[in-house]
């Protein structure tokens, strides 16, 4: 079989929504943002890029009900209370268990990211490290608009027991491959893609942005 055809390992797309939503003041994953919740947007973004998909979460009630979100798959962190590290860990090995070879891992309070862009990242899938793209944040990477290989579960799981807990320590950790912005600045919506919701004052920003680009929102599409 040649290189062209030999086929592509499997990605799973999994959504983050186990966060506490201390500054939001109410679970962000049922927050509304242009007639979705933010799950439901974060969902469709994955299915947009052709993904199947499941949810991470640790507290069912703070899940909005509907059609797409009621036909996905909930997991509970295997780790309770280790942030987004635990939820990656749970996506890892949920992967593992279904035979995908990699997680695209999205936060559902990134509700701007574009479909396109979740293609970008994981067309740059590596086997053994993150592929993260960067970002202006105090990070300098976005570890939740991600693509990780389940070969990291192990890893995931060793750090969580010695109780480390730092999503971006732990990316930086295993030597990231990092998309610059230039490798993606072609594709519109980028340059808001990592707009985090945390607050009702950041939903309302979003929904601005998302009525400035006008044409059809890409997560109804």
């Amino acid at each position: 079989m040649s290189g062209a055809e030999r086929p592509r390992p499997r990605l799973f797309g999994v959504v983050l929504a186990g966060g506490q939503s201390r500054r939001y003041g109410s679970p962000k994953a049922r927050a509304r943002l242009a007639g979705l919740t933010l799950l439901e947007r974060a969902l469709a973004i994955l299915h947009a890029a052709g993904l199947e998909t499941g949810v991470i979460a640790n507290r069912a009630d703070d899940l909005p009900a509907g059609p797409l979100s009621a036909a996905v798959s909930v997991r509970p962190d295997l780790t309770p209370g280790a942030g987004p590290l635990g939820g990656l860990h749970a996506a890892l090995v949920w992967a593992r268990e279904r035979g995908d070879a990699r997680v695209f891992l999205l936060g559902c309070d990134l509700p701007l990211v574009p479909p396109a862009l979740v293609t970008r990242l994981a067309a740059g899938f590596d086997a053994a490290r993150p592929t993260v793209p960067a970002s202006p944040g105090p990070l300098g990477i976005e570890p939740l608009c991600a693509c990780y290989p389940v070969s990291l579960a192990a890893a995931a799981e060793e750090w969580l027991s010695a109780g480390r807990f730092g999503m971006g320590e732990f990316v930086r950790a295993h030597a990231p491959v990092v998309v610059a912005p230039e490798q993606f600045a072609s594709i519109t919506g980028s340059e808001h893609a990592f707009l985090n919701v945390n607050t009702p004052a950041d939903r309302d920003r979003a929904a601005r942005l998302l009525g400035a680009r006008g044409g059809p929102d890409q997560a109804r599409a």
